[in-house]
């Protein structure tokens, strides 16, 4: 009996530069098609508040951090966040 075991992974994409409402828009469309285990990085010029009361309001997990890029936000899926809102 084979078993199959998925890698999660970790996207990174760069929000810089564009104007709202772009990076939320990308932002919740690329959480939609993380996995379970998959991370999702983002890039901001700007600490992301919109969008982490919107990641609360979904039930996904976040941390944002300062960088030397701006803000790195990294995103896992919630639990309860299979169905749409």
């Amino acid at each position: 009996m084979s078993c199959r075991v998925s890698t999660p992974s970790t996207r990174r994409i760069d929000l810089r530069n564009l104007e709202p409402p772009e990076p939320m828009r990308l932002a919740l469309e690329a959480v939609e098609t993380l996995g379970a285990s998959d991370l999702l990085e983002i890039v901001t010029d700007r600490e992301p508040m919109l969008l982490q009361r919107e990641l609360d309001r979904r039930g996904h997990r976040y941390v944002t951090a300062p960088s030397a890029d701006g803000f790195l936000t990294t995103i896992r899926r919630g639990r309860n966040s299979d169905t749409k809102p």
